[in-house]
């Protein structure tokens, strides 16, 4: 397994722009070649809590689909941008349960009853970073031409793995592999998997790894050893376009989305020796939960605003008795 490491590694942790040099993301969507619309979405969103990567496949039929796509990066978007910095792994939760809310919202409405999306996102705030996923999109994990599934989908096929029923490589083949066990805005009660790693910088064993992020698109027509040695030999960019365009010639069935964040260092699950957490805001360390009233006014300018008001309506009573005082006596 790549996440194991070795006992004699003794990197520190990472502290490297993930945009500087050679590190350049890349990301890519395109329809495929039977779709008439694109359901997938991407972004990356800076923030607060640190950078993001998120790839969405939504799901509903006509614009259903598209639609919940967009609104989950949306919500996200905001979640993010507009709290006080958190860890990671808070962040990224508070972030997909919005966009879960939201979404349940919208599905009240009969036209969207059957919308909903997945989603897999990486948060980066230093050299931690956390990935959380709901559905079957999945994240991924590159070592020199090495690769490892970092996620596990949330499908019916994947149940019936996880049971002995059938062998991984009979579930994308399988009659039913299309079928979702968790979606963002199928319920209120959202589960999101997280899962939590750190970066090392780069030792003399070999050059850093590379996280990919990709719909089902993707890996559903693409072997997991043809995506990692695409990802290994070619640029972010050209590496990209290639696996779409492999994609597409063996039937493009889906909509395939796929994000590549070539990483300044080594993951693993524990954090390099001295490492020292970032302490977020007070905000932050109670989980960023700020209470808000009905307008959206926040509790500490409520008190104020009232103060104010009460204030005026005793100056406007202090000018009217001193008005009628001043006729009483002229």
């Amino acid at each position: 397994m790549l996440l194991e490491g070795s006992e004699n590694d003794s990197a520190q942790g990472s502290e490297s722009d993930l945009g500087q040099g050679a590190l350049v993301p890349a990301a890519i969507t395109d329809t495929g070649c039977e779709r008439e619309l694109n359901e997938d979405r991407y972004a990356v969103i800076e923030s607060p809590s640190g950078t993001a990567w998120i790839v969405c496949d939504g799901m509903g039929g006509q614009t259903g689909g598209e639609l919940a796509a967009q609104l989950a990066l949306d919500a996200i978007h905001r979640d993010l941008e507009n709290l006080p910095g958190r860890v990671p792994e808070v962040a990224l939760k508070s972030a997909i349960f919005e966009a879960n809310r939201i979404i349940v919202l919208r599905r009240q409405n009969q036209a969207f009853a059957s919308m909903g999306t997945t989603i897999v996102a990486a948060l980066f705030s230093g050299p931690e970073f956390v990935v959380g996923h709901v559905g079957d999109s999945r994240a991924y994990l590159v070592r020199e031409g090495a690769i490892q599934q970092l996620t596990t989908d949330h499908t019916y096929v994947q149940q019936l793995v996880d049971a002995g029923q059938i062998k991984p490589e009979e579930a994308l083949s399988h009659p039913q592999a299309h079928i979702l066990t968790r979606c963002i805005g199928a319920e209120p009660g959202l589960e999101v998997a997280l899962s939590k790693y750190w970066l090392w910088n780069e030792s003399e064993q070999g050059p850093g790894d590379t996280l990919l992020l990709c719909s089902d698109g993707l890996y559903s027509l693409i072997g997991e050893n043809e995506i990692a040695s695409m990802v290994e030999q070619l640029p972010p960019q050209r590496a990209c376009v290639k696996l779409v365009e492999l994609a597409k010639q063996r039937g493009g069935f889906d909509n395939i989305t796929l994000v590549i964040v070539p990483l300044p260092g080594q993951v693993r699950k524990e954090p390099p020796p001295g490492y020292t957490p970032r302490m977020p805001s007070t905000a932050a360390r109670h989980g960023g939960n700020i209470s808000r009233s009905r307008d959206g006014v926040g509790p500490s300018w409520a008190r104020i605003i009232g103060i104010l008001m009460v204030l005026s309506v005793l100056a406007a009573l202090g000018t009217f008795f001193t008005f009628v005082f001043m006729i009483q006596n002229g």
